[in-house]
Order: C-alpha cells, then structure tokens, then sequence
C-alpha cells in the first residue's frame, strides 16, 4: 500500500514539476518580448529627439524604401507608436509580476509535495 502512495506522489510531483517548467518558460518568453518592446521604445525616443532638431525635409522608412513625409505627421506616428508600446509593455509588467506570484505558489506546492513523500515513505 505504502509503495502505491510513493508511486502517486511521484506522479504528484511531475505533474507540478511539469507545470513549474512550463511556467518558467512563459516567463521566459515574456521577458524576452518584454525586452523587445523595450528597445522599440528607445529606437522611438531616440528618433523623437532626431525630429526636434531635425530642420529640413523629414523621410520616413517605408519597407526598404525613404518616403519624404510631414514632420508633424511623423511626430504623431511616433506618439502612437510608443503608447501603444507602453500599453503593451504595462502588460507584460502584470503578465509578469502574476506569473511570479504563480510560480512562487507552483514552487512551494512542490517542496511540499517533497516534504510529504519523505514524511510518507518514513
């Protein structure tokens, strides 16, 4: 009877360890997506503050071609683009910050699914 206990545990156990791993990962990846938003961001800034001091015509990168357009036109792209970077970025921080509280709970679920086994096979 005790073996069949163990034998639930373990399956217990990999079933939280599989999960812990996957969550790990979604982690991951949305740190690395996060981290690109990031440096879109600063390529947005940095090309706002091209545009403060830019005097003459303004191009505007089209695929692999420059396309003369509106400094004003472009100022206003450039503010869309980075809210909508923010937003994103705003939730990533909660996808984050609640996929941390997650792991954490995933984690301590697992140690004491480890502490049961070694109180259990005693």
């Amino acid at each position: 009877m005790l073996q069949k206990q163990v034998i639930i545990m373990t399956i217990e156990q990999n079933d939280i360890s599989l999960q812990y791993q996957q969550m790990q990962q979604q982690l991951q990846m949305l740190m690395m997506q996060k981290e690109q938003y990031r440096m879109q961001l600063a390529e947005i800034t940095k090309a706002e503050n091209e545009l403060k001091t830019a005097k003459g015509d303004i191009f505007k990168a089209a695929g692999m071609v420059l396309i003369k357009s509106d400094k004003e036109l472009v100022k206003e792209d450039l503010a869309t683009q980075k809210e909508t970077i923010e937003l994103r970025m705003k939730s990533f921080e909660k996808q984050e910050s609640l996929l941390k509280t997650r792991l954490t709970e995933v984690q301590a679920k697992l140690m004491e699914s480890f502490k049961g086994k070694g109180q259990a096979a005693q």
